[in-house]
């Protein structure tokens, strides 16, 4: 068996003992959301794209969270619509030179 056949047995196995454990113990709400879980995540998703580290280019919002930082500095009040305009026309074209 290769490498992704074992990780799905892994899994489901995990998701067994979980879900057996949530019964002994008479826990309603979380086996609706372990309900939810195998719905959606176990049987809904290829759980081969769960991992996604050497699948995409960020890995986190970091970029995202970086440019609204830049963006806070660089209107630290509301800009009219003209002033908007014109400072994200220079950040554009600063952009292109990075």
């Amino acid at each position: 068996m290769n490498s992704h056949v074992y990780l799905i047995l892994y899994i489901m196995d995990i998701f067994s003992l979980i879900k057996t454990k949530s019964i002994e113990k008479n826990s309603c709400q979380f086996l609706k959301f372990l309900e939810y879980f195998y719905e959606t995540y176990l049987f809904g998703y290829d759980i081969k794209s769960w991992n996604y580290y050497n699948n995409i280019e960020h890995i986190t919002n970091n970029a995202s969270e970086s440019f609204n930082n830049s963006l806070n500095k660089l209107f630290p009040m509301k800009p009219n619509f003209y002033e908007l305009i014109n400072k994200l026309n220079e950040q554009e074209h600063l952009s292109y030179y990075d």
